[in-house]
């Protein structure tokens, strides 16, 4: 899963996301490791990494100021996604919700992440990327961007697309 599709056509305006994917993809491998470990080392190193790649990523400074912790995570948890594989983290077709039922992340934990809010939703998120990383598949970063907050209206359809693709993937199986 070395190539992306998604990520040879040119990303829309202000899709950080593809962007960030991109970068990830071709970070050193010195440089994804310290995204992956940054929640461990808390070092200003793996911040630093973080801002560069949102800042390649065209992310304005300003959002990055404002939106600090919710950007780190995102870098955070595409180091997770890309691996020592330097995969593509970001694949905005593939649904969070789906890429979760096909790893067997359960339903009860599904219900406590979707019931989850402030820093115990990272946590639960944290722990669904680390899940999702061992698929060794992209997702959705908006969806889990949304998710995290900023508008609430956001983070709600976030949550609903979250569980419809996780359950429409349980159905699909079934």
């Amino acid at each position: 899963m070395a190539s992306n599709p998604a990520a040879a056509t040119a990303p829309k305006p202000d899709d950080w996301m593809t962007l960030v994917s991109r970068h990830v993809h071709g970070m050193s491998s010195s440089d994804r490791a310290a995204l992956r470990r940054m929640e461990l080392t808390r070092s200003p190193a793996a911040d630093a990494v973080a801002i560069k790649t949102l800042l390649r990523a065209q992310v304005p400074e300003a959002r990055i100021k404002d939106d600090w912790t919710r950007l780190r995570l995102i870098g955070h948890f595409a180091g997770l996604l890309s691996g020592t594989a330097a995969l593509y983290p970001h694949d905005e077709r593939r649904g969070v919700g789906a890429a979760l039922f096909e790893a067997n992340f359960s339903e009860k934990r599904l219900l406590r992440l979707l019931a989850s809010r402030g820093e115990a939703l990272g946590d639960q998120l944290a722990l669904a990327v680390r899940i999702l990383s061992r698929e060794r598949q992209p997702v959705n970063l908006w969806d889990i961007y949304h998710l995290l907050g900023g508008d609430p209206a956001k983070s709600d359809a976030a949550r609903l697309r979250l569980a419809r693709h996780y359950y429409a993937a349980q159905a699909k199986s079934n």
